[in-house]
């Protein structure tokens, strides 16, 4: 044994002493032990774990047990203020993406109810300039089909209702001469023209926006009207008696469909 002098009060004591007799200083480090099993640190001489009961080998066990680390808790160790305002920033770009989104839809279907309108106008009045030369057509055909029956001269129709000069017995004779007229036919072709164009518009004014149903539903039935009309036109059937009511009647009804259809647009 040596002697040796104390590193806090400069006096003798032994190399052997864990603390300086003469000033308490600590001479040797104190070894902390832990238990390997549950990882409790061991306290004094004890040689079996407080906690586990598991027996301690001071060597094996002189430094802390490793824990594995399996998870992360969110938001551990972030100032709660902070959570709060990236919480409130993320409803804000919530609501305000909602906002855009709902937005973008409104303008759509603005955009929407606007082109159906103006298509709406299109095929509305087309129908009408159709049936306007139908209604010409027609009168043209109620007229020569009459003068012929009756005998009556009327410049306007006797190239039609006589032939060298003498009415013709046949009624159908005149107006195959009226359909083959160069003139008259110039009409009947703008009329089945002007119907192909409005089947083509009538395809494309099925499902309307909500707003128009009731629109689209008077459209149909001015269609249809306007069809028998142009149809009587181009294809005349029947007596004369018949066809001219059947004529009129179309003629009337596509008038007040053209009304009733149009009082949709002047809103």
């Amino acid at each position: 044994m040596a002697m040796i002098k104390c590193p806090k009060c400069d006096k003798e004591i032994s190399d052997k002493a864990v603390k300086c007799v003469h000033c308490g200083q600590e001479l040797i480090e104190k070894t902390n032990f832990f238990c390997s099993e549950c990882g409790t640190e061991i306290k004094g001489n004890e040689d079996i774990c407080s906690k586990c009961g598991c027996p301690i080998d001071r060597k094996k066990d002189s430094e802390p047990q490793k824990v594995e680390v399996t998870g992360v808790k969110i938001g551990y160790g972030i100032p709660k203020k902070k959570i709060i305002i990236i919480g409130v920033i993320i409803v804000l770009l919530v609501f305000g993406f909602v906002a855009i989104k709902n937005n973008s839809d409104k303008k759509k279907a603005e955009e929407l109810s606007s082109q159906y309108k103006s298509n709406l106008s299109t095929i509305t009045f087309k129908m009408l300039s159709g049936a306007a030369e139908a209604e010409t057509c027609g009168n043209k055909i109620k007229k020569v089909w009459s003068n012929t029956i009756w005998e009556d001269d009327d410049p306007e129709t006797d190239k039609y209702t006589k032939t060298n000069g003498i009415f013709n017995d046949d009624f159908n004779d005149s107006l195959i001469a009226l359909f083959t007229d160069s003139d008259f036919k110039k009409i009947t072709d703008s009329v089945e023209e002007n119907q192909d164009e409005v089947n083509k518009l009538m395809r494309e004014m099925k499902n309307p926006p909500e707003e128009w149903s009731d629109a689209y539903r008077d459209l149909k039935d001015y269609y249809d009207d306007y069809l028998t009309l142009t149809n009587l036109c181009t294809n005349p059937s029947g007596s004369l008696q018949t066809y001219s009511t059947n004529f009129n009647n179309a003629d009337t009804d596509t008038l007040n469909g053209y009304n009733k259809v149009k009082s949709y647009l002047d809103y």
